[in-house]
């Protein structure tokens, strides 16, 4: 049986875990007999690392690269979940199967599930070897697939069903999480950037890293999302003189470090439950630099404009009394920036009051009085637009557009500040256009620390692993088994094995819609991945 060293406050979850999983006393069936572990963290970036190890932060990352290899790793595509699959699969999108974010489905954009993969990823070829493999977090794994282990995905912090499988795991995962958002909200605090998936992750890793696994892989998200939003502050000579508030650096500037360090806690207590005969790979989908341009989002009421400027009347809950109003917001969500508005039209809503004559006038007006409008900086706040094929299809008849330029979190009509139309206001200033490349680390008892791993690449991280796990590497993979990372007498006794391909998933099945989706959305949109 190989003993772990396990330092961790929540041993009771640890050995529920232990039964969960259902272990046998020894998993290894690697060729060495050492098991793999593949962590990803999110948008990492080397020169930030690298600033936190000169400040002695960091130690566990930077211990394991003492005793191991590291490198750039060359990245594409571009979009997360797309490069994360591309990891887990060793395929280019157009054969895997997820090319974005979301999905188009009859209820609007949903995000990217497992149904859309249409080729195994590395923890199916694991599992139908037979061997011990647990996932968590990883991106674009709802639905739960069942694998031969634990499979506990990335929308566990909510009421999802199939959030994890086997069932017993999902049951106690659920009983969980009042503890993880308890006791992991220091490292990943609030509702954005991700915090709730990454405590869960938190909770959870060290707990799957102490049963016995072949391989295991698992991934933090918060390091890319406070990257997106706080580059500026963080790096405020990346940017024009005096352009950076110093305010906003004095606020601001610790956000990306935190995350940094957070992960490396994480990777901390996950190193520490494993045990030293681990071989241990991290990655990164991509690096960071700054935006040339600080991209600015604005979510805002446009009811409660529209009452401000007399074209409708709100109740005291705040929703328009339609037949009151001129015109209001429809299907339209809060954080959208172009809002479809609809008037009410008689004959066609209940309680239509506008014959189409008096709409083109009413919508003349309001073009006229939006023109007031303006952020405290004195730029625009809104334009008219015509409404396109789809604003129709949803029932718009005109849309308008928030401006960026200039925006302040304080609105004006006509000089007159007017509260409660902005809800919130979220600025990006980091990026990864241009494809920066991400980390790689890896160290274990059968890595060569002395090799130079210059030039691997997203698509070569599943080859890679199926070498060191004895597995063969199917000939239609895009990637390559980095075969210089093991020890020289480690490739010596372990030849190169090939196969034609390991099949495929299915054709990609349409994407399941969940009442969770928005709020996934939402965070995806103010790092503006979407609209």
């Amino acid at each position: 049986m190989r003993l772990r060293a396990v330092h961790w406050a929540g041993l009771g979850l640890l050995f529920l875990g232990a039964v969960v999983v259902g272990a046998e006393a020894d998993a290894a069936r690697t060729p060495s007999g050492h098991p793999f572990l593949l962590i990803g963290m999110d948008g990492g970036e080397w020169s930030v690392i690298e600033d936190q190890w000169s400040q002695g932060k960091m130690p566990n990352l930077k211990g394991l690269v003492d005793r191991g290899v590291r490198a750039p790793l060359q990245t594409d595509y571009g979009w997360s979940p797309v490069i994360w699959t591309t990891i887990a699969t060793g395929h280019d999108p157009d054969v895997h199967g997820i090319t974005g974010f979301v999905v188009a489905t009859p209820k609007g954009d949903v995000p990217v599930s497992s149904d859309l993969r249409k080729v195994p990823a590395i923890w199916n070829m694991t599992s139908q070897a037979g061997m011990k493999t647990h996932v968590l977090g990883w991106w674009g794994t709802w639905p739960a697939e069942s694998i031969s282990g634990i499979n506990i995905t990335e929308r566990c912090n909510g009421e999802l069903e199939k959030c994890a499988t086997p069932t017993s795991a999902e049951t106690q995962v659920r009983a969980s999480l009042d503890k993880a958002n308890s006791e992991h909200v220091k490292l990943w605090p609030g509702k954005q950037h991700f915090a709730p998936e990454d405590r869960v992750v938190t909770e959870w890793g060290p707990v799957l890293s102490a049963t016995p696994f072949d391989f295991m892989a698992m991934y933090i998200h918060g390091t890319d999302p406070n990257s997106h939003k706080f580059w500026r502050y963080y790096r405020p000579e990346d940017f024009p003189a005096g352009s950076v508030p110093q305010e906003g650096v004095e606020q601001y500037g610790n956000k990306i470090p935190k995350a940094y360090r957070s992960a490396d806690v994480v990777l901390g207590r996950v190193l520490d439950s494993a045990g030293p005969d681990v071989n241990v790979i991290i990655v990164s989908d991509h690096g960071f630099r700054p935006l040339d341009d600080v991209t600015l989002k604005v979510t805002y009421d446009f009811d409660k404009l529209l009452a401000e400027l007399g074209f409708a009347t709100l109740s005291p809950s705040g929703k328009v009394d339609v037949k009151a109003s001129q015109m209001y917001t429809w299907s339209s969500a809060l954080n959208e920036r172009r809002k479809r508005v609809r008037f009410s039209l008689e004959g066609r809503d209940a309680g239509g009051k506008l014959t189409p004559a008096q709409a083109e006038e009413a919508r003349k007006q309001l073009e006229a009085k939006l023109a007031t409008v303006t952020y405290s900086s004195g730029q625009p706040a809104f334009e008219l637009d015509l409404a396109n094929a789809t604003d129709k299809e949803r029932g718009g008849d005109f849309v308008v557009i928030s401006l960026q330029d200039g925006a302040t979190k304080t609105l004006m009509i006509d000089g007159r500040e007017v509260k409660g139309v902005i809800k919130g206001m979220v600025e990006n200033s980091g990026g990864h256009a241009g494809d920066p490349p991400g980390i790689f680390a890896a160290a274990g008892p059968d890595i060569d620390p002395n090799v130079d791993m210059s030039g691997i690449r997203i698509h070569d991280i599943t080859p890679t692993l199926l070498y060191g796990m004895g597995l063969p590497i199917a000939d239609d993979m895009a990637g390559s088994p980095q075969m210089q990372l093991f020890k020289p007498e480690f490739r010596a006794a372990n030849p190169l094995k090939t196969v034609a391909t390991y099949g495929a998933k299915g054709e990609g099945k349409a994407s399941k819609t969940t009442d969770e989706d928005e709020a996934v959305l939402e965070q995806l949109r103010q790092l503006g991945y979407i609209e």
